[in-house]
């Protein structure tokens, strides 16, 4: 049996940090993913209040009740 410590090569190190990296920038694409989604949802939202202008809305409730949601 041998006493030594074995120490990770500087090519285990180096795709450590590339996993590393690489988990950091997924995270980064979904949140950013993410906010291009909300953006586009309350672009959506507005051109579809502008588009009814000062129409009456439908209350949400009503939504809900007519889309089987309650």
């Amino acid at each position: 049996m041998s006493n030594t410590l074995t120490v990770p090569n500087k090519s285990q190190v180096a795709w450590a940090q590339l996993d590393k990296q690489l988990n950091q920038a997924k995270s980064l694409l979904r949140q950013m993913r993410q906010t291009v989604e909300d953006v586009e949802d309350a672009r959506t939202i507005e051109r579809a209040k502008s588009a009814h202008g000062n129409k009456p809305r439908i209350p949400w409730a009503q939504v809900k009740k007519e889309a089987g949601l309650d």
